[in-house]
């Protein structure tokens, strides 16, 4: 008997995780029964490994099962070919018959997919047990283990369990849960088994062990406010009165808040969306309980931005606890990681490196009570990769806030929609802000979510928008919703520069900072701003500042910070620079709380140039602190270049020119929705127009080839009374965010495969951080430590030029280094630089390149030469 009380220790510690988290909003789908959750939940989280109870797993280490046979155990002619998930499933089939039927499903779900993959229908045949022929005595051990989990577990046995309404969303929340807690109760740092120590003096010892490892995780911590739910009380910290948009939140009828809902928010840069979706996650929480949250951006630069405003709303506002983690995933410091050290107990290696890797910080922003992140962390709960419940339950029963959701394309738009049918059934409200959306997105939006078209009593053509909807009823104001910055007027005029010409755009800035202000220029390659930017380096007195995706990560989040303190809401007109210049891509239009007196941008979808537009005069200054800029005036270089065509689509483009043509000026927020709809018209163009229609067919068969691809990666849909990976979807992605292989589930679409790079410069058996000046030489030669793999993933950058992928994958392979084996390094590529005179500049050769490649202190990433 020693080995059945043994072998359940490891359960009992998972059963004390459970019951420490049972207060987490993760299964918010048993609300009704959260208070009895105790009396059947961790009961069912214990039972989710008896498969092990059986000589197909015993029989895997010849180790133990020597030693077993050596203490009277028999094995009969147990095959080893079926995995304990399955037999632990066809041992309970019978045993859960009298369950409601929902709950029964979800379970014997948990049992056979908690590694990660669901199994398929004719598994649980009661037929295939026989093939175990295990002696009888196998039985009755497993009954014993049974009988003494449920004396400990529950000895008062609910008279009524559960029957989720939703058996789909049933089995994610229940599978998510018991990997969660199966994960944090196997850590071998905290859990280490004592097969001599009496079951209840270890029941007390495990109890505390088990607290400790939940209050370390991050996942313990207060998630329920007392703030007030109208904004002038909540925003204490605001000297201005509520703006209209505001105003309209505190008007949506709390009947309807107290189901999960999907609010769209539509307006203008500046009318304070952030600050509006704030409060309505305040009100949800009210009605729900919660004030769990996550939100999600569309990249890293935006996520660094609203990082600190979320950690300063939940401690001003909320009034949480200081020490409440708020999980960044992008920034890969050591405080927001969780290390766990899976004890050997049977399993696959690979089952121990993916509990490792889950508690890397940009995952674990799902699971922690706030977290701030990009869309693809979220994304990948809608996509057929294993351990997706984890997503999943990381996000149910959280208010979940989707930013900038125009930027989105068809393929990534599939995937959100996927996700919205996820997170309606998981119970989750979700609030989408936007500058302003197509009718058609806004509608497909509302369907995947509501389940419902948009209903004849809103009013659809008013901007700005405020609408609330859930299955049951829906909201919008009567009255048109008044704008905060009334009737501004930007001017618009063009130039016509091509990429040869970055000494003339340089010219061209120059003058315009002649007598003082802060100009823009939004490009919407990375090679673009190098040039020009290069271009502007001996200029004198001039504030000068690149941004883009070609710097480490360290430094680019250096580089925002910098922008934000100069042209961002809190600088003073004092730390304004008299003469500033910024050059940087589509970073700077997302997210980022920005105010230049002149905007330049290249010729983008109009959605875009709205959005880079409203970084043009965004906050009250006193006018002669604008110097010449006295109106907000926008130059768009009207130019279709190549590369302009490959990333937006020539329709789009061709589209945005014909609707700005004839035009002067825009108006905002008056012109936002005729120019939104001119553009992205449903209309298809006449033949006759041959330019245009053959731009349009192309764009037509993309957008087509691009939701085919995301359909074939998606999770299939929840479905009510039906198991959802029933449906016959079998092939599995792998979650890889760099591949572009047909296999990989990616999370926005690329023809290119984009990796991570280390830039190193190697010295004997060790190495350097290229450009970090403090950090401690790295070991090549063994795995590193958990804490210097942050590091280095903390200088990583990533690239998709398709001959330097190439050149470094082939180099990698054929001298692999062993530091780069290390469990969050698998993936990721060291770029090996060789300084140059001077020290400042790195460079990295490679006989299979045209050209080389440098690193700069002040232009990132350079492919080519460069003048500076």
């Amino acid at each position: 008997e020693w080995y059945l009380v043994y072998i359940f220790y490891l359960r009992i510690d998972i059963v004390e995780i459970c019951h420490n988290m049972a207060g987490i909003p993760y299964l918010t789908l048993f609300a009704e029964f959260k208070r009895t959750s105790s009396e059947w939940l961790p009961y069912l989280i214990a039972l989710h490994d008896i498969g092990k109870l059986s000589p197909p797993f015993q029989n895997l280490n010849p180790q133990q099962k020597q030693r077993l046979e050596s203490e009277g155990f028999s094995f009969g002619k147990s095959s080893t070919k079926q995995h304990h998930t399955i037999v632990g499933r066809l041992l309970l089939n019978d045993y859960t018959a009298e369950w409601p039927t929902n709950l029964r499903h979800a379970f014997l779900d948990i049992v056979s997919g908690h590694h990660g993959l669901y199994q398929p229908e004719g598994m649980q045949d009661q037929h295939n047990f026989d093939h175990i022929q295990e002696p009888q005595e196998w039985g009755e051990m497993r009954q014993h283990a049974m009988t003494l989990l449920e004396s400990y577990l529950c000895p008062q046995w609910p008279q009524i369990l559960p029957h989720p309404a939703n058996v789909s969303a049933a089995i994610a929340a229940l599978n998510g849960f018991c990997i969660l807690c199966d994960w944090l109760g196997s850590d071998g740092a905290y859990f280490t088994p004592k097969p001599s120590t009496p079951l209840p003096d270890y029941v007390v010892h495990s109890r505390k062990r088990a607290f400790l490892r939940v209050q370390e995780a991050g996942l313990f911590h207060t998630a329920v406010s007392d703030a007030p739910t109208t904004f002038t009380q909540l925003f204490h910290d605001f000297s201005a009165l509520p703006r209209p948009l505001q105003h309209a939140i505190e008007q949506i009828p709390t009947a309807l808040l107290n189901h999960p809902t999907l609010t769209i928010i539509e307006a203008p840069t500046g009318e304070g969306k952030t600050e509006a979706a704030l409060l309505l996650a305040r009100r949800i929480a009210a009605q729900r309980g919660t004030d769990e949250m996550y939100i999600a951006l569309p990249t890293t630069a935006t996520s660094n931005a609203m990082y600190q405003r979320i950690a300063t709303h939940l401690q001003k506002r909320l009034g949480l606890e200081t020490d409440v983690q708020i999980i960044h995933g992008q920034s890969f410091l050591l405080q927001d990681d969780v290390a766990v050290n899976s004890l050997i107990n049977g399993e696959k290696p690979e089952e121990d490196e993916a509990a490792e890797n889950w508690f890397a910080p940009k995952k674990k922003a799902l699971l922690a009570p706030f977290g701030v992140g990009t869309i693809d962390q979220a994304e990948l709960s809608a996509l057929n990769v294993k351990h997706n419940a984890l997503r999943l339950i990381g996000l149910a029963g959280k208010t979940i806030i989707l930013d900038e959701v125009h930027a989105y394309d068809t393929y990534m738009t599939t995937i959100i929609k996927r996700m919205l049918n996820w997170l309606s059934a998981l119970g989750s409200s979700v609030i989408l802000l936007s500058a302003t959306l197509p009718k058609a997105k806004r509608r497909d939006l509302i369907t995947a979510y509501a389940g419902q078209t948009e209903p004849d009593t809103l009013n659809l053509d008013t901007y700005p928008s405020l609408i609330t909807i859930n299955a049951h009823d829906s909201y919008t104001p009567t009255a048109p919703i008044p704008v905060f910055q009334h009737g501004k007027v930007i001017q618009l005029d063009t130039l016509r520069l091509t990429d040869e010409q970055a000494q003339e755009k340089a010219a061209w800035l120059l003058a315009q900072v002649e007598n003082g202000g802060s100009v823009c220029w939004i490009t919407n390659t990375v090679s673009r701003a190098q040039a020009i930017f290069e271009a502007l380096q001996h200029a004198p007195e001039i504030d000068l500042a690149l941004l883009h995706s070609r710097f480490p990560l360290a430094q680019r989040q250096a580089i925002e910070t910098d922008i934000l303190q100069r042209y961002g809401k809190p600088a003073a007109d004092s730390q304004r620079p008299r003469k500033g210049i910024v050059i940087g891509t589509q970073l700077l239009e997302q997210s980022l709380d920005l105010d230049f007196d002149l905007m330049v941008t290249d010729l983008a979808p109009i959605d875009l140039i709205l959005q880079r537009a409203g970084r043009l005069h965004r906050h009250e200054r006193d006018l002669d602190a604008r110097f010449e800029h006295k109106m907000p005036r926008l130059f768009i270089n009207n130019l279709r270049e190549k590369a302009d065509q490959h990333i937006y689509g020539d329709y789009i483009l061709q589209m945005t020119q014909r609707a700005l043509q004839e035009r002067a000026t825009f108006s905002l927020p008056t012109d936002y929705r005729l120019l939104i709809e001119a553009v992205y018209t449903e209309a298809e163009p006449s033949q006759k127009d041959e330019a245009l229609y053959k731009a349009w067919d192309a764009m037509d068969a993309d957008a087509c080839r691009l939701e085919d691809e995301a359909n074939t990666r998606l999770a299939d849909e929840p479905l009510p009374n039906y198991p959802f990976y029933r449906n016959g979807k079998w092939k599995e992605f792998a979650e890889d965010e760099d591949s572009a292989a047909w296999a990989v589930a990616q999370t926005r679409w690329s023809e290119r495969e984009t990796i991570t790079l280390i830039p190193l410069v190697k010295n004997g058996e060790s190495a350097l951080i290229a450009g970090a000046e403090t950090v401690e030489p790295v070991s090549l030669m063994t795995k590193a430590p958990r804490p210097q793999q942050l590091c280095l993933l903390r200088h990583g950058l990533r690239v998709s030029a398709p001959k330097l992928v190439q050149a470094i994958k082939r180099a990698h392979a054929e001298q692999p280094t062993p530091l780069f084996s290390s469990a969050l390094l698998k993936h990721v590529y060291p770029l090996w630089l060789t300084p140059t005179e001077g020290g400042n500049t790195a460079v990295y050769h490679n006989h299979d390149l045209d050209q080389p490649v440098y690193l700069h202190p002040k232009l990132g990433l350079v492919f080519g030469d460069y003048q500076i």
